[in-house]
């Protein structure tokens, strides 16, 4: 392997790299990152190949923003589980937790029914069934709506949809 001076290396053995400064022999004096002269066999370096790319063409065209799916347009979701809605549960009790999560639900109804959707999905997980429970009696508490479990692919039996029937507070 040929060295010459003001390369830039990469040592075998260690993270970094460094530019030669002389070659004696098999020595080769080479300063590191740091501003540190170290000595090195040459046998302990490997050099930084750098690869020059000319212009690259694009074959692919550019995405178009599409619009959301028919079935987005007039469906709001939201996901109940905690690391979703929350940053941290730390210092949170499971009933601070719980009653966070039905304000949200409950807020996400209130919007839905505000902006003229029929449908909100909420996802709550299958769990113990507690979060689920809590999220259908804050449904028929709320009233004007039916809900029943998401189809398979958006959630079974962990995702309640729920549809507005009037759409005013």
């Amino acid at each position: 392997m040929m060295f010459e001076k003001g390369q830039v290396v990469k040592f075998k053995d260690a993270g970094g790299t460094g530019t030669i400064i002389r070659i004696e022999g098999d020595v080769v004096y080479v300063s590191d990152d740091f501003g540190f002269e170290n000595t090195y066999h040459i046998r302990e370096l490997l050099p930084v190949v750098e690869w020059r790319v000319g212009a690259v063409e694009r074959k692919d065209k550019r995405k178009e923003n599409a619009a959301p799916a028919a079935q987005q347009i007039d469906r709001l979701s939201i996901d109940l589980h905690s690391h979703e809605l929350l940053g941290s549960t730390s210092g949170m009790t499971r009933y601070e937790i719980l009653n966070h999560q039905l304000d949200k639900a409950s807020a996400t109804v209130r919007e839905a029914r505000r902006r003229g959707i029929s449908k909100v999905l909420i996802i709550h997980g299958k769990g113990s069934g507690r979060l689920q429970g809590e999220v259908h009696e804050l449904l028929k508490k709320m009233g004007g709506c039916e809900f029943y479990y998401a189809d398979f692919s958006e959630g079974g039996y962990g995702a309640t949809e729920v549809r507005i029937l009037n759409r005013l507070q």
